[in-house]
C-alpha cells in the first residue's frame, strides 16, 4: 500500500500542470468579464445621476409654486428665500448645484447638476428634462 519513491517520481512526471496558453486564455476571459462589468457599472452610475438630478428639481418645484402663489411672480425667488420661507429641504452641500434663472412674472428656469448630468424645468407645469449639457 505504500508507494516507493520511484513510483512517486514517475507519477509526478506524468502529471501535467496548466500550460501557459491555458493560463493566458483564463486571464483574457477574466479581463473580458471585468470590462463588461465596468461598462455596466458606468451606465448604472449615469442613470443614477440623472435620476437624482431630476428628483432634486422635483423637490424645489413645489416651493417655486408656493412662492408664485404668495407673490404673483417668480422674480426674487432664490434658494435661500425658498429654503427659509417654505422649509425647502435641500442639502446645503448640494445647493450650489442648483440654478434658478430666467425669472419673470410667469416662468422660471430651474436646474440641478449632478456628476455629468443636468436636469431642468422651465416651469410652471413643464416636464423635467435631463441631459449632459446645461440648459439654464
Amino acid at each position: 500500500m505504500r508507494s516507493s519513491a520511484a513510483e512517486l517520481r514517475i507519477r509526478a512526471d506524468q502529471e501535467a500542470g496548466f500550460t501557459l496558453v491555458e493560463l493566458l486564455v483564463v486571464i483574457v476571459i477574466i479581463g473580458v468579464l471585468i470590462s463588461i462589468a465596468v461598462v455596466s457599472y458606468l451606465g448604472f452610475s449615469d442613470r443614477a445621476d440623472s435620476a437624482v438630478a431630476k428628483a432634486n428639481v422635483r423637490t424645489v418645484v413645489p416651493a417655486m409654486t408656493a412662492y408664485y402663489t404668495e407673490h404673483s411672480t417668480y422674480i426674487g425667488a432664490t434658494l435661500t428665500t425658498l429654503h427659509e420661507a417654505y422649509d425647502l429641504e435641500i442639502d446645503d452641500s448640494s445647493a450650489s448645484r442648483y440654478t434658478i434663472s430666467n425669472l419673470n412674472d410667469s416662468s422660471y428656469c430651474l436646474q440641478d447638476h449632478i456628476g455629468d448630468w443636468y436636469a431642468w424645468t422651465t416651469g410652471p407645469n413643464e416636464p423635467i428634462d435631463s441631459g449632459t449639457a446645461s440648459h439654464c
